[in-house]
């Protein structure tokens, strides 16, 4: 067997640590096959290092180089039920409270499982959910199940001190971003007409910039969550670039409320949806090694690349793809050739399954229930390009997440023990993407190809998981 196709039958779905009882044992990997099955395994195996390494990676690798996103940040549609909407922000919240880390890592993902009797609460992060977060995620399920309608503000309390405590790197970090800037944005604001707004503004930057020795750090947080709802809206309105002052201020008072935030929602969340009071058990996903793909050296020429797109895009106009191939010559001037450049510099590109992904597969492979068949999966950070694009085009039809749009080539489809048919199926999921990174590169370039900027603090990587044999 090939070393491609050992070493992804060679992962698996791993770490299964209850919290309350003992669940049934999962499907293990497929058994052994024989030589037929075998061979088709590492034919499809090959068909799928090829596209990845000619067409996937290549134009992820060039659509970033242009574009950086997709477009600006996109939030989830609201569902029309209250109650599902609650449910889907608990899990967004949840997995928020457990991604304690700062930085790509600890991306956290969280999925309800329907069973008969109780409901299983699934974890994914990453590069893996560690011990400590385990046995933390089981004690907030624990406290949030003790919340009545009499003790929701101590429980809320309570659950906001133990986050801030096991998060306390990454709100350092925050605060120590949000003074200077505040500062600045403070000193700026003189030079703008003294009216309501920008009084109070200044009053509350100077809260922010120069706390009082007395705030705790829970105070301090708690100051950058009440801006959230008016104070953030008016910095933004100050800023004329994404990365001046004000965005980067308006983007880390925002990051700084998100812990409160979170602490709330969990809460709020256990009082308009009652099944969660049914959560017997967290279940963890494992995270898979990462793996290296290295573009094919013929497939790294933005125009070559462009070729190929068009060679699919046979609806597409001549004059829009003679506008495209235009926009790229003027993007990538034959003399500095500033986008060959930056494929050429990506040309082993490190990839990851992300935390999200990682539930997908295990749900899909083993084709689970969620609960109130809502297939929803939450993250403690917006999908990327990559991810939302694979949820959006899975055969399950998960809902659509929030997104920023970014895009990160280090990514990949969940490929750990692939049988043939699991096989075939990843490389269909890269077909149906790789042709949709074409058409939003015909659209870019069709559009002026403007590189499009936001602001994020954190450029975060990703992890993987698999276990059964198909996706």
């Amino acid at each position: 067997m090939s070393t491609i196709a050992h070493r992804r039958r060679a992962g698996g779905l791993v770490g299964l640590r209850p919290l309350i009882g003992h669940g049934n044992a999962l499907p293990q990997a497929p058994r052994a096959m024989n030589q037929t099955s075998s061979a088709l395994l590492d034919a499809r195996l090959d068909q799928l290092r090829q596209y990845e390494t000619k067409k996937l990676y290549p134009r992820l690798v060039l659509f970033e180089a242009l574009a950086a996103f997709k477009h600006k940040h996109k939030e989830r549609q609201h569902s029309g039920d209250h109650v599902c909407d609650a449910r889907r922000d608990f899990l967004d919240s949840f997995a928020y409270l457990c991604d304690t880390r700062k930085g790509g890592s600890t991306v956290t993902a969280a999925a309800l499982q329907k069973l008969p009797a109780s409901d299983f609460l699934w974890l994914a992060a990453n590069e893996g959910i560690s011990d400590d977060v385990f046995n933390y995620a089981k004690w907030l399920v624990r406290r949030l199940q003790t919340v009545t309608n009499e003790n929701k503000v101590e429980v809320q309390s309570s659950i906001f001190s133990q986050a801030v405590a096991k998060s306390r790197e990454r709100v350092q970090f925050y605060k120590d971003m949000v003074q200077p800037l505040a500062r600045n944005c403070r000193m700026q604001l003189r030079d703008k007409e003294r009216d309501e707004i920008v009084i109070l503004l200044r009053k509350k930057l100077k809260a922010l910039s120069e706390p009082d020795r007395k705030v705790t750090m829970e105070g301090y947080i708690d100051v950058c969550f009440v801006m959230r709802d008016a104070q953030v809206g008016h910095i933004k309105k100050f800023s004329s670039h994404p990365d001046d002052d004000f965005a980067k201020l308006a983007h880390y008072v925002w990051r700084m409320g998100a812990t409160r935030s979170a602490a709330n929602t969990v809460v709020d969340s256990m009082r308009t949806v009652p099944s969660l009071y049914q959560i017997t058990e967290i279940r963890l996903v494992s995270a898979s090694q990462v793996e290296q793909k290295i573009l094919d050296p013929t497939c790294i020429f933005p125009h070559e690349i462009l070729h190929g797109i068009v060679t699919e895009a046979a609806s597409r106009q001549p004059l829009e793809i003679h506008n495209a191939f235009t926009r790229l010559l003027e993007l990538d001037a034959p003399v500095e050739r500033p986008i060959f450049n930056k494929i050429a510099a990506k040309t082993n590109v490190i990839t990851r399954v992300h935390a999200e992904l990682q539930i997908v597969d295990t749900f899909s492979r083993h084709r689970w229930a969620f609960v109130a068949d809502d297939k929803y999966i939450g993250c403690s950070k917006p999908a990327c390009y990559f991810c939302y694009n694979w949820l959006v085009e899975h055969h399950y039809e998960y809902v659509a997440p929030k997104t920023h749009h970014k895009i990160i080539p280090g990514c990949r489809g969940p490929d750990g023990s692939l049988n043939e048919a699991g096989a075939k199926k990843i490389l269909q999921m890269y077909h149906n993407i790789g042709k949709q990174i074409g058409q939003d590169i015909l659209e870019f370039l069709g559009q002026g190809g403007e590189l499009r900027r936001q602001y994020m603090s954190t450029q975060a990587p990703s992890t993987a998981v698999s276990s059964a044999g198909y996706v």
